[in-house]
């Protein structure tokens, strides 16, 4: 069933006529009341636009609000129909085009811009009581009627399906006009009737001198950035001859914050109409053709001057410098799931992971100081009496460690030999983590005056281990063995070693593997996310036991397992911490990549037509 046939079903009291104008939120077509004969003008909301659920809960409690405005300046609702997949509103037609189709074909004197302007403020500030905002008010949403009246039309369609978001589309173009759009609107931040106040004093500025208030080349995320983060064009640089009341309230209607511009659209209409009235006499609003039909304190402004008028004489006529205004969707196709917030890229963006990254920073900290210092390992005890061993001269001690050389071969004298039986033997273990690493030879113990006595070659260890390390003396014979540990510090080097180039080594894979994976999930890649974050724990672990290396070797501690396990634990639970706080970053990136992106496409695409709507004020 076409379009035609598809409203016919829905409104049988109708009779369907030729479409008036088409846009991003549907179609407009004339239609009549078969039995009243009154002309109306039907808007059909997209179905594709309307399809969700929530969207048409929506838009039928907007059309309530609406239905319930009763304002000269608004175009009033007749109808509300729901008819399968469309949203369809039965509204006032307007004979007379809109305001955008005048200025183009016709154009506007300085006076005739003021008076529209007046009007337009009057309807808004009608619609403000009632909590309503317009949203996308411009030249093309404002219509003539045949009695000279003016009237503002397509409330709040823009709030339905975004609420308070922008839509943009998947190419990077605005759902509605970028032109007349309100920093605070652009940037997702709150709105108030100072959003369409800006939006009127853009449209008041481009009738008065024919330019926008900011360049439109550049597609409409481009024309958005200047909105938020240039001033406006003064009027008076391209339209000199504004008188200069009328100058001032719109570049006030025009600042940036909206604390700045006029609290009300009615306060903004009593200060046009009352420069307008000033600059032209009480009686200009008459010479303009245009009637004000609320009679309020706008009204009464625009008369308020005791000077004479000032003659009409041939006022120039302006016209627009552009034909169409950038903006998104010519056509009526476009469905929810092509559309996306332009604010994602800030308000809804993932909040910085300040916590996460903190409680990152703290475990990778207390972990390196674990690690550094040994904190949790405790030194070996000797466990024959004090004094019993003399080991190259030093006697050990729980506190002091034993000097060892190991190119040299190891002098050992046992003073008190403990009961070992015949044949005693010695022996030098070095360990490291709890893992021994080096074995010297076993010697027999010789009987002197001093003492038992050795000599002890450990040289096959001396590329393998150096620096403080744990070591025991293993005393053997045809009885018992006895482990005597001790504290020592070899005399060659940790870096000089085969355990010193493997803690080198760990920290340059870790250094290395880390930045890898955090890379990848800081920059929002999606791919093998879930093997970054447990390859981080990974490496976390790997940090702690690093951490305990480098102890050893800038000479803080001897490795212990237990000086291992604990910063290796608390690594790991760095790595997990680290993890979670990348992918949050990950997820930033990628809403601040999309963003970008939409600004690339928006700066080389073209502005797209428009097509100005005779009547229903398509958007």
């Amino acid at each position: 069933m076409d379009n035609e046939g598809a409203l016919e079903t829905a409104l049988p009291g109708y009779e369907i006529g030729t479409e008036l104008g088409r846009g991003a939120f549907g179609v407009v077509v004339a239609g009549r009341h078969r039995q009243l004969g009154r002309e109306v003008a039907i808007k059909q909301l997209s179905p594709a636009l309307m399809s969700d659920e929530t969207v048409r809960t929506r838009f039928l409690a907007e059309a309530r609000v609406l239905a319930a405005i009763d304002h000269p300046h608004v175009v009033p609702i007749y109808d509300y129909v729901e008819h399968d997949d469309s949203c369809i509103l039965v509204m006032e037609r307007l004979g007379g085009g809109t305001v955008w189709h005048r200025f183009v074909e016709r154009g506007f004197d300085q006076r005739s811009a003021c008076a529209i302007a007046l009007a337009v403020c009057s309807g808004l500030h009608g619609a403000h009581q009632h909590g309503v905002l317009h949203r996308d008010m411009k030249p093309e949403n404002v219509l003539f009627g045949a009695d000279r009246s003016l009237k503002v039309t397509d409330f709040g369609i823009a709030r339905v399906l975004g609420q308070n978001d922008v839509l943009a589309t998947r190419d990077g173009e605005l759902l509605g006009t970028p032109a007349y759009m309100a920093p605070e609107q652009a940037s997702g931040t709150d709105l108030g009737p100072a959003t369409d106040i800006y939006a009127v004093g853009v449209m008041l500025y481009e009738l008065l001198s024919g330019h926008l208030p900011y360049r439109e080349d550049g597609g409409s995320m481009a024309i958005v950035m200047r909105h938020i983060n240039e001033d406006a064009t003064p009027l008076r640089e391209v339209a000199s001859t504004v008188p200069t009341g009328i100058d001032q309230a719109v570049m006030k209607a025009l600042a940036r914050a909206p604390e700045d511009r006029f609290s009300s659209a009615e306060e903004f209409g009593i200060a046009l109409g009352t420069a307008a009235s000033a600059a032209w006499g009480p009686e200009w609003l008459e010479s303009t053709g245009i009637a004000l039909r609320d009679f309020g304190p706008i009204l009464v402004s625009a008369r308020s001057s005791q000077t004479a008028a000032a003659p009409t004489g041939n006022e120039q006529i302006v016209r627009p410098a552009v034909e169409v205004h950038t903006g998104a969707g010519a056509g009526s196709d476009l469905s929810l799931g092509e559309l996306m917030p332009l604010r994602q890229s800030s308000t809804e963006m993932p909040a910085y992971p300040k916590r996460l990254v903190w409680a990152a920073i703290a475990l990778t900290l207390i972990a390196a100081v674990f690690g550094l210092l040994g904190i949790g390992s405790s030194a070996p005890h000797p466990q024959l009496p004090a004094g019993a061993v003399s080991i190259s001269g030093h006697r050990p001690t729980s506190a002091t460690p034993v000097p060892l050389n190991l190119d040299r071969d190891i002098p050992i004298v046992v003073h008190t030999l403990p009961p070992l039986g015949s044949h005693p033997s010695a022996q030098v273990l070095i360990s490291f983590a709890g893992v021994q690493a080096v074995r010297s030879t076993t010697v027999p113990l010789v009987q002197r005056a001093s003492g038992w006595s050795g000599l002890v070659d450990a040289s096959v260890g001396r590329y393998i281990v150096g620096g403080k390390v744990d070591a025991s003396l293993r005393l053997s014979g045809s009885r018992q063995t006895v482990n005597d540990s001790f504290a020592a510090h070899i005399s060659r080097s940790p870096f000089a070693t085969f355990l010193g180039f493997v803690g080198v080594a760990l920290l340059l894979i870790v250094v290395a593997f880390a930045e890898s994976l955090l890379r990848g999930l800081r920059r929002g890649y999606r791919r093998n996310r879930r093997m970054s974050r447990v390859g981080l724990v990974v490496i976390g672990l790997l940090a702690g036991i690093t951490a305990g290396f480098w102890g050893w070797l800038l000479g803080f501690t001897a490795p212990t397992l237990i000086g291992f396990v604990i910063p290796a634990v608390i690594g790991a639970a760095a790595g997990v911490v680290t993890g979670m706080a990348a992918v949050r970053l990950g997820q930033r990136t990628r809403a601040r990549r999309q963003a970008n992106r939409l600004v690339l496409v928006a700066r080389r695409s073209r502005p797209t037509p428009q097509v100005a709507a005779a009547a229903g004020g398509v958007t």
